[in-house]
């Protein structure tokens, strides 16, 4: 058999995953100096996060939790929400974006609302992006009302993951209710944060920055702190300063590969991990992307890397973020993940 294409496959299955697990810290966490242009305040400033007001959350118990969802080629899961009283099409569920988008052609067609605009930082950068509101979201058992979302093309998607994508489920929803997570069976709930029971396993306090959860994992044996991101079809990505402080180059085999988002590409290398642990589950033989240009979020030291779904499939995830946790549920015990 010729490895080639399948080589080829998974080189792009990596690109494709950088690009989305991007997505999560795709908006300036950091203000502009006071006075400086672009602060908040100055006339015509592009919105942070911190900026955002979230909008209101509403819970109908007469709707089952469980969602409709696809669970497409490359592992991601999608859902249907319906915006303005309209079926808004698929959107993907990604725990690493923090805020909801909407991809730019189906902006006219959903009655959304002018809002400003964001300041989106990627590899190459800052780059300016439209902020809309939508005056009702619903998925499922929850409705949100004013609720902000950010406008970017995802066309390019489809030819990835085969099927039209409306936009991305991000830190907006999830932050408005407990979300329970099966990337493999597939299967997403929506409960309502202030009567949910954990039915098995314990919780784990995790902290959001950057609105996109960070958990605490081993990897080779050293401690780290990674961004949870079920956005990114990857099984772990290494930033820049981890790479050089950790040594994690040294006596692997590796071979080239690019990571882009935002703003263009940087440099980096592909290798094998001996181990990485999460959540009490150890993992061998894992698949990991080293960045090698201190460029953008590859850049950031404050975090390790960025953990995907590759990884996280061994997992039912519940997540809380309104109380800054999350509970990891072998799978051979999803049968007691339910809470009510």
């Amino acid at each position: 058999m010729n490895p080639l294409p399948a080589l080829a496959r998974l080189r792009s299955a990596a690109r494709l995953a950088a690009l989305l697990s991007l997505l999560a810290p795709f908006v300036a966490a950091d203000d502009p100096p006071p006075g400086a242009p672009g602060a908040p305040g100055a006339p015509g400033a592009p919105a942070t996060l911190h900026d955002i007001g979230p909008g209101t959350a509403r819970f109908d118990a007469a709707v089952p939790a469980a969602l409709q969802v696809e669970r497409v080629r490359t592992g991601h899961l999608l859902v249907q929400p319906v915006v303005n009283g309209k079926p808004a099409g698929w959107f993907i569920f990604d725990t690493g974006a923090g805020i909801c988008v909407v991809s730019t052609p189906r902006v006219p067609d959903l009655g959304l609302r002018e809002a400003g605009s964001l300041t989106a930082l990627g590899v190459g950068g800052g780059e300016g992006a439209r902020l809309l509101r939508a005056d009702s979201l619903q998925l499922g058992p929850l409705t949100l009302r004013d609720h902000p979302l950010m406008e970017t093309d995802l066309s390019f998607l489809q030819a990835h993951l085969g099927r039209e994508i409306s936009g991305i489920v991000g830190f907006g929803l999830l932050a408005s209710c407990v979300a329970e997570l099966d990337l493999v069976a597939p299967r997403i709930a929506l409960y309502d944060g202030q009567h949910y029971e954990l039915a098995a396993g314990s919780w784990t306090a995790i902290s959001l920055e950057q609105r996109v959860p960070i958990v605490e994992a081993l990897f080779e044996g050293r401690p780290g702190r990674f961004r949870l991101d079920t956005g990114a079809n990857s099984s772990v990505t290494f930033h820049e300063p981890a790479v050089r402080s950790e040594g994690l180059l040294e006596g692997r085999t590796l071979s080239d590969t690019r990571l882009g988002g935002v703003g263009g590409f940087v440099a980096a290398k592909q290798g094998l991990l001996t181990s990485f642990e999460l959540g009490g589950v150890v993992q061998h033989d894992v698949r990991a992307e080293f960045a090698i240009e201190a460029k953008g979020n590859f850049a950031e030291a404050g975090t390790t890397g960025n953990i995907g779904c590759v990884l996280l499939s061994p997992f039912v995830l519940v997540l809380d973020y309104g109380h800054s946790r999350l509970a990891l549920l072998p799978r051979d015990a999803e049968a007691g993940a339910d809470g009510r």
